[in-house]
């Protein structure tokens, strides 16, 4: 009978809609034809690139498997240009990705434009020596370079904004880079309350990114805990932070936030920072007044 009851409630479970399916891949070289570069494989280009894709997790399987379901189709521009100084040459190479998912309003739908670029060093090839085909290889590497890193990258946001709690926090504790900056920006878009320990250690970061991003996130929690850290650690000399944190701390709001403001108010050294602290107590106090009478 328990396992009746088990299979009843798996039966019951709603299961999440499928992810959409890959559509087509298609690249386009649109270097213009006086750049004197080699034209570049696109079918080849457009293989890989689906592979790549693929293997992103980030969709349900290919088109024609998805029984006219949600598809999205990927969009790929490739252009390219060298430099050349005897026999050495820079090749470098720009690519647009546009992914876009129809019907647009399907779960997990992407609508999302990437661009790149890139350069590579190369041997400029000799006349009549058979080696315009290696030179072809170093624009298209370069090419799969770029379009690789930027779908890995936005398969990392992807996930970092669908993905489970976990990767958000691994991401947090990595080092720093563009990838961790955007786990800061899921914590709070996500309202992950459990990453907020985190996130107030960032508000210290020596990167001023970091400690903005933090920042940003924790007041999309409305957690407090934010002011008393701001409170305690940021000097009252160093005018660029103070400008910063105190539309933040009003913002936050609270006892806290309030005392801070008024003392910033009335007693530092400059007056512009004493004006922007007062205007802020003042919209606090409005907001709160606000809050009050709606009760």
């Amino acid at each position: 009978m328990v396992v009746g009851l088990l299979a009843a409630c798996r039966r019951g479970s709603p299961q999440p809609p499928p992810r959409p399916s890959l559509a087509d891949v298609t690249v386009r070289d649109v270097t213009p034809s006086t750049a004197g570069t080699p034209h570049l494989d696109t079918a080849a280009l457009a293989a890989d690139l689906r592979a790549r894709l693929a293997a992103t997790g980030l969709f349900a399987g290919e088109a024609q498997d998805a029984g006219g379901g949600p598809a999205t189709r990927v969009r790929v521009q490739v252009a390219t240009e060298s430099v050349e100084v005897g026999d050495k040459g820079l090749a470098r190479a720009r690519v647009g990705l546009r992914l876009d998912t129809r019907p647009s309003d399907a779960h997990g739908a992407i609508d999302e434009t990437l661009e790149g670029q890139g350069e590579q060093p190369f041997a400029v090839a000799r006349a009549g020596s058979g080696e315009a085909g290696a030179e072809k290889a170093v624009y298209e590497r370069l090419a799969l370079r770029v379009a690789h890193d930027l779908i890995d990258g936005f398969a990392a946001r992807r996930k970092l904004s669908e993905g489970p709690p976990e990767a958000v926090h691994a991401a947090l504790l990595a080092d720093a880079g563009e990838l961790r900056e955007e786990a800061i920006h899921a914590a709070g878009q996500r309202q992950l309350r459990q990453e907020v320990p985190v996130l107030l250690k960032m508000l210290n970061d020596p990167d001023e990114a970091t400690r903005d991003a933090a920042l940003g996130a924790l007041i999309a929690m409305r957690d407090r805990r934010a002011v008393t850290e701001l409170t305690r650690t940021r000097s009252l000399r160093d005018r660029r932070e103070m400008r910063k944190i105190i539309e933040a701390i009003a913002i936050l709001g609270g006892e806290e936030a309030q005392d801070y403001l008024s003392f910033v108010a009335q007693s530092h050294d400059d007056d512009e920072i004493r004006a922007e602290a007062a205007a802020a107590k003042a919209r606090l106090e409005r907001r709160a007044g606000d809050a009050s009478n709606q009760l």
